[in-house]
């Protein structure tokens, strides 16, 4: 059975949440007035890909997963969003759908707005139109990084930077170093990077040997940070809470276009 949350803590949710950045006290009290408080059970859609997106929402506690699937029938892990993460603010824009499903890794508590509330938002409160369109913003310069990374990064360097990332917002102690909190595959790994699982598998056997890394059953162990962190190189620096679901998508979907376009020439 779901925990009841406390009211404070929702309110402290939604302060540290961009989209509700430099808003009055009162003002946060009256959006979460307007909220619905979810519960989503693990293994359960929060969203649907292709379902009219008529709502806005911020996960309060649990961790979930972004998934896509392409038109060849593929399920592909796009990211993870972690408590705090905020999703489908196309949802103010009618007749839009969902480009992604959205399940919970563990039972999620959800708190929602429906599209027309949100909407509203934004015209009482313009501050959180002008969030909104700061973190599209944001979300665009994620994409435009991330194609970057994968069509000019090596294999080993966009294993390490995921790798280093993931440990960074999911990070939890090991008497080995960093666990990823997250249940990971290999498999997982290579459609994140945009490579094969053989590929993956090598290069973390590699790490495994060289002390680098621990992995198990969708365990993954940071051993050595700095080390994978040299190996990962510079990266453009992004706010950690402001992910870009809708970006990755496009990213994905646009490398798998340019990868097609190579094959026919």
């Amino acid at each position: 059975m779901a925990v009841v949350a406390d009211p404070s803590e929702l309110l402290d949710c939604l302060r540290a949440n961009p989209v509700f950045a430099e808003l009055k006290p009162w003002a946060i009290e009256e959006l979460l007035d307007g909220a619905l408080l979810r519960t989503v059970q693990a293994g359960g859609a929060i969203v649907r890909q292709g379902d009219a997106a008529d709502h806005f929402g911020v996960i309060f506690s649990g961790r979930a997963k972004m998934v896509q699937v392409t038109a060849e029938g593929h399920q592909v892990l796009l990211r993870y969003l972690m408590a705090g993460q905020e999703f489908g603010l196309l949802a103010v824009l009618p007749e839009h759908a969902y480009p992604v499903t959205i399940e919970a890794v563990e039972e999620c508590q959800v708190l929602c707005w429906s599209g027309p509330v949100l909407a509203d938002a934004f015209v009482r409160h313009p501050q959180v139109a002008l969030n909104a369109l700061r973190i599209m913003v944001l979300r665009n310069q994620e994409l435009q990084a991330r194609y970057r990374e994968l069509v000019t990064d090596r294999v080993e360097q966009r294993l390490a930077r995921a790798l280093v990332r993931l440990a960074t917002i999911a990070g939890a102690p090991d008497e080995q170093g960093t666990r990823i909190a997250l249940p990971l595959s290999r498999e997982d790994l290579a459609e994140m990077i945009g490579t094969t699982l053989y590929t993956v598998s090598r290069t973390l056997s590699q790490w495994e040997q060289a002390g680098l890394v621990a992995t198990g059953r969708e365990r993954i162990v940071v051993c050595a940070t700095a080390e994978l962190e040299q190996l990962a190189g510079a990266s453009e620096p992004l706010p950690v809470s402001c992910v870009a679901p809708c970006a990755l998508v496009e990213m994905l979907s646009a490398a798998r276009a340019a990868s097609a376009q190579t094959a026919r020439h």
